[in-house]
């Protein structure tokens, strides 16, 4: 009976250990400290490393999809799918932002990003241009605004020296 009564105490003491994190902190913590690692050397990002992150939040987003922490792991999810250039994959992400979580904190950067990653990555200026001129309609007031209206006006120059070169004053500047 004492051995029993002494496992038993060893086994309380060791979960008491924990912290008295639940699985889902300790889930969060072992993604921060994977992503933390990605961000100190995002050009270092190996396939390996990449899918264990995108397997960790997918995991995370599946088990605990009414956790405010998931739209942020989706932009993140976005993040390495870019740097994989993996274009389907990054819209999905963004996509998914947009659609269930559309008063979220990130939803207004989906659209931005979305613009970005169909040009970059997608290579489709069509639909890139679409997407900063819904970003614009939507936001019409944010910052990034102005960036947005670069990004089109550079998918619309047939030469993008065009952006650079000094402009001659019109007639009404005159």
């Amino acid at each position: 009976m004492r051995t029993i009564c002494f496992l038993l105490s060893c086994l309380l003491i060791l979960v008491s250990c924990n912290g008295g994190e639940t699985k889902q902190q300790q889930r969060q913590k072992e993604i921060e400290k994977i992503s933390n690692e990605i961000n100190e050397n995002p050009v270092l990002l190996k396939e390996e490393t990449a899918n264990k992150i995108l397997n960790l939040y997918n995991s995370y987003i599946k088990d605990y999809p009414q956790d405010t922490i998931c739209e942020y792991y989706l932009f993140q999810m976005h993040n390495v799918y870019t740097a994989m250039r993996q274009c389907d994959s990054a819209l999905y992400c963004l996509d998914r932002i947009i659609t269930e979580y559309p008063k979220g904190k990130n939803v207004g950067a989906a659209y931005f990003f979305k613009g970005i990653v169909l040009n970059d990555v997608c290579h489709n200026r069509e639909k890139s241009i679409e997407a900063f001129e819904e970003y614009i309609r939507r936001y019409p007031d944010n910052p990034h605004v102005y960036d947005a209206k670069r990004m089109i006006q550079m998918d619309t120059m047939k030469n993008p020296l065009e952006l650079i070169q000094p402009q001659t004053p019109t007639e009404d500047a005159k």
